[in-house]
């Protein structure tokens, strides 16, 4: 097992400008909005202690926010989760950067990360590009991310996101044995109350979502599951799994996982295809060791 990189405690800083459907938002509904890994009362808590400034002034509870006001928040001294920092590159060339993704890692700062994160450890690496990430992978979640080396392409790539043109493929280790080999999950995401999603109509702001899936093989009461998001929602394929009695091994958000550390995670970024500017590309990542029992199963039931 690989061994969690622990940083020292350090003094946090977070920049932020206000986007533009903030505008008119008090201040602490505004980081309670956007930020709902803490809630309100939290915020306000760190807005009377002097902790959050506006545009370089102390904010105060109650004022009114301006898109592209700048905040600075000063969370203090803290100790960040350990997380797995090594760097597995499986592509590059001059206008990408693409990884095998460990896991625990966020993509960038989020929550109670911050150089424990892949944006902050590829500025170290390579001091003289700025990282973009094109597309979000969860802290657990292993697997293909990509980052653009110019702006240009990150712009072409995000694009093509955008316009669902990217080809993606994950494979899912969940709970529970399926009774078809090919399902559909259709079903719209949104948000009840912070930042955990759910399925519904009636959910606030949900948005359309779909995930074709294909069952592998089951050992046990677990299977390995091959699937492909035809929409972007955030934790999409964890959200739509558990919606149908599948929940990814692990997930201590939307299963029975326990936050204890561990590094087994169920969800992998398999595959993925897409275009920049006059070239194809096809990536391909390759599954940590507790995936391989499954697919040594699935490759004999062939």
């Amino acid at each position: 097992m690989t061994r969690l990189h622990t940083m020292p405690p350090t003094e946090q800083v977070y920049r932020s400008h206000v986007p533009p459907q903030y505008d008119g938002f008090p201040i602490e509904k505004y980081f309670t909005t956007r930020f709902s890994y803490q809630d309100v009362e939290e915020w306000s808590r760190q807005i009377l202690a002097g902790k959050i400034e506006v545009n370089g002034k102390t904010a105060l509870i109650g004022q009114i926010l301006s898109a592209s006001d700048l905040t600075v928040t000063r969370a203090g001294l803290r100790t960040e989760p350990a997380a797995n920092r090594s760097l597995n590159i499986i592509f590059q060339d001059k206008e990408i950067r693409a990884f095998n993704k460990n896991a625990p890692i966020p993509v960038h700062p989020c929550g109670r990360y911050f150089q424990n994160s892949m944006t902050e450890i590829l500025k170290q690496v390579y001091p003289d590009e700025v990282p973009r990430p094109v597309q979000r992978l969860d802290v657990t979640t292993t697997g293909l991310i990509v980052f653009a080396r110019t702006r240009e392409a990150a712009a072409f790539i995000m694009r093509e996101f955008k316009e669902n043109r990217v080809e993606k493929e994950y494979f899912a280790l969940v709970e529970g044995i399926p009774q078809s080999k090919h399902f559909t999950i259709d079903k719209p995401i949104g948000r009840l109350k912070g930042s955990k999603r759910f399925v519904g109509k009636d959910i606030l702001r949900s948005q359309s979502a779909r995930t074709d899936v294909e069952w592998l093989a089951s050992i046990g009461e677990r299977s390995l599951l091959k699937v492909t998001p035809r929409s972007g929602r955030t934790n999409q394929i964890r959200v739509h799994l558990a919606s149908v009695g599948f929940p990814i091994f692990n997930d201590s958000v939307y299963g029975q996982g326990k936050k204890d550390g561990t590094q087994e995670f169920g969800l992998h970024h398999r595959r993925m295809q897409f275009q920049c500017f006059d070239t194809k590309i096809e990536l391909t990542a390759t599954s940590p060791e507790h995936f391989q029992p499954y697919i040594e199963k699935a490759s004999e039931e062939k």
